[in-house]
């Protein structure tokens, strides 16, 4: 009996650990989504959009180039002398007219005295010619022309003449002066060096007349128009933006296919910036032309699908992502024109748009 009852308790035991428990337990329907599966995946692809626009669209053009001084010059001493005294001293600025150096007068001052006694004794000649023939002492139109014409040559006077001349220009050149307002380079001589003729000083270089010159290809060169804005950013100082102007396209292709331009930069920023611009300088140059009427969208909206652009657009309706093939027109930094398969108004996706196939789920970022 005692057996009995202990097979019946045990039964009892093994059929309630079997049973199903009354709690929260997922149905076997599946309707319960598993704690692994976030709202993204099942919502579909989380993207954001922007408008696609109408308006002027910026193209941009880069170079780069070089900063140089459309005036500037071999400062060269014109007679033989002595440097007496050099004030030219590198990165100093001159007026025009300055003095850069001076040299030593003092074997031109003998030979100018020496040429003014030679003077003197030619015009006694040319008197003493004129009472023999048949003339006045002194007085030059006592004899005609043709005759006073001989007179001059005989007595020596058109020589001494023509020696004082010679004499007072080299000694307007002792000193050697700025031709115009710069700022030196490449001081050449020292003082007390003996100098001949057209030896060079230095160079004077007027940084008011800076331009930044570069090359363009032909066909980005066809687009360029005298007085077109640019930016000139110099290398050294990549955070500096100066404002230019093109002043300068030379009409010719060379053998790589390319043309000569240059941009004067504006005179506020030389003002401002002279200090740090330097003949020479290398630059980066970038051209912006306004193209009005085009479809715009951001960059990061077109991506490839067999090989050809697409933009996906958002589709509020069906909230699905509907890609449409496109045809690029022009394209900056930032930004792309298409010429066909989208239409103002139209949602282009820019995040969220790599992995997506046309009719695919979306959501947008900003909704809950």
């Amino acid at each position: 009996m005692i057996k009995k009852w202990f097979v019946f308790l045990a039964v009892g035991f093994m059929l309630c650990q079997c049973a199903p428990s009354s709690g929260n337990s997922s149905e076997s329907d599946g309707t319960t989504m598993p704690a692994s599966i976030t709202r993204e995946q099942v919502a579909g692809a989380v993207i954001r959009t922007v408008p696609v626009v109408r308006k002027d669209f910026v193209v941009q053009v880069f170079s780069s180039g070089t900063l140089t001084a459309t005036r500037q010059a071999a400062i060269q001493a014109q007679v033989s002398g002595s440097l007496q005294k050099l004030f030219a001293r590198e990165g100093q600025r001159f007026k025009k007219g300055a003095a850069l150096g001076v040299l030593d007068s003092t074997a031109l001052m003998l030979e100018l005295e020496k040429a003014n006694l030679q003077l003197k004794e030619a015009i006694y000649n040319k008197d003493d010619q004129l009472v023999m023939q048949g003339g006045t002492w002194g007085i030059d139109t006592s004899v005609n022309a043709e005759t006073f014409d001989n007179i001059l040559i005989r007595s020596g006077l058109s020589n001494a003449r023509h020696t004082i001349k010679k004499l007072k220009y080299e000694w307007s050149q002792m000193v050697i002066r700025a031709p115009f307002d710069g700022i030196v380079a490449d001081v050449a001589v020292k003082p007390f060096q003996q100098l001949t003729g057209q030896t060079t000083i230095c160079r004077l270089i007027d940084t008011e007349s800076f331009v930044a010159a570069f090359q363009l290809l032909e066909k980005d060169a066809m687009n360029i128009s005298i007085g077109q804005q640019v930016i000139v950013s110099p290398v050294a100082r990549p955070g500096l933006q100066l404002k230019a102007q093109i002043s300068r396209v030379n009409p010719v292709v060379s053998s790589s296919g390319l043309v000569r331009i240059q941009a004067k930069i504006s005179g506020q920023d030389i003002q401002t910036h002279s200090d740090i611009m330097w003949e020479g300088m290398k630059v980066n140059v970038v051209i912006e032309k306004r193209i009005p009427g085009q479809l715009v969208v951001p960059k990061s909206a077109v991506v490839l699908r067999s090989g050809r652009e697409v933009v996906f657009v958002y589709d509020k309706a069906e909230k699905r992502a509907k890609w449409k093939y496109v045809s690029l027109a022009y394209e900056n930094e930032s930004e792309v024109a298409i010429t066909e398969g989208l239409q103002p108004g139209e949602l282009a996706i820019t995040e969220g748009n790599l992995n997506l196939d046309h009719d695919t789920e979306v959501v947008l970022a900003d909704i809950e």
